[in-house]
């Protein structure tokens, strides 16, 4: 049995004309266009902030604040939280800070803490260990001195 071909051509497909395909090559996606632009902005805003804080002089102390929290009891005593705030752009190291434990208007215990790294416009949490309990008098906390890291 002898297989027949086909004796005509399939009919071809009739060829793109080249102006349409190079129109459609260079039209680019909206969705393109606003990912550049985006990308193009927050570049041009970090290297605008980088600028901006390596020109600006930000050679002042820092501005600690010291705030304690409520205390709990522990197996170890009472822990009394500390939270150190600094509002100046300076980055404070090694900040000492001492708790002192009032009761009666005389001293019951004192503490010392420190604060390996305060970031500037930032905070730092810890705490501090009294034996008796300071809710039953006031805790006031001062920052002794720092180190420029």
């Amino acid at each position: 049995m002898a297989t027949r071909r086909p004796t005509s051509k399939p009919a071809a497909k009739p060829a793109a004309k080249p102006a349409a395909k190079k129109a459609a090559a260079k039209r680019t996606p909206a969705l393109e266009w606003a990912a550049a632009a985006l990308g193009l902005v927050a570049t041009a805003g970090v290297l605008g902030y980088s600028v901006w804080e390596g020109l600006t002089d930000h050679a002042d102390a820092p501005r600690l604040s010291l705030s304690a929290g409520v205390p709990e009891s522990t197996p170890a005593g009472f822990a009394v939280p500390v939270t150190v705030r600094n509002d100046s752009y300076a980055t404070a190291a090694d900040v000492e800070v001492r708790a002192v434990l009032e009761a009666g208007g005389r001293v019951v215990e004192e503490r010392r803490a420190s604060f390996a790294y305060v970031p500037g416009r930032g905070e730092a949490r810890g705490g501090v260990l009294f034996r008796a309990d300071p809710s039953a008098g006031r805790v006031s906390l001062e920052a002794e001195g720092w180190q420029d890291p």
